[in-house]
């Protein structure tokens, strides 16, 4: 009896250790799926960056590039701080 008892536990040790696998594993797939969006967003942004600085650049007025581009005015000071 003390036999099976210790088989029984086994078996639940086994099958927990599977599902912290298996929730370490989807974990790990979550993060790396954030991971990859926030890199591309960090990536638009900062090509609207480059865009923006340009356009500053060249002179062309704050509203006309609000305007063409559709960004928002944060970011647009936000090209304007790193220009200066």
């Amino acid at each position: 009896e003390l036999y099976q008892q210790i088989k029984e536990e086994e078996k639940e040790v086994i099958v927990m250790c599977e599902s912290l696998d298996r929730m370490r594993e989807k974990a790990r797939s979550e993060g790396m799926i954030l991971g990859r969006r926030d890199g591309l967003i960090q990536g638009e942004e900062k090509a609207e960056l480059r865009i923006l600085t340009n356009l500053l650049k060249k002179g062309i007025s704050d509203s006309y590039i609000l305007e063409i581009t559709g960004v928002s005015s944060e970011l647009l000071m936000k090209a304007k701080q790193s220009i200066h």
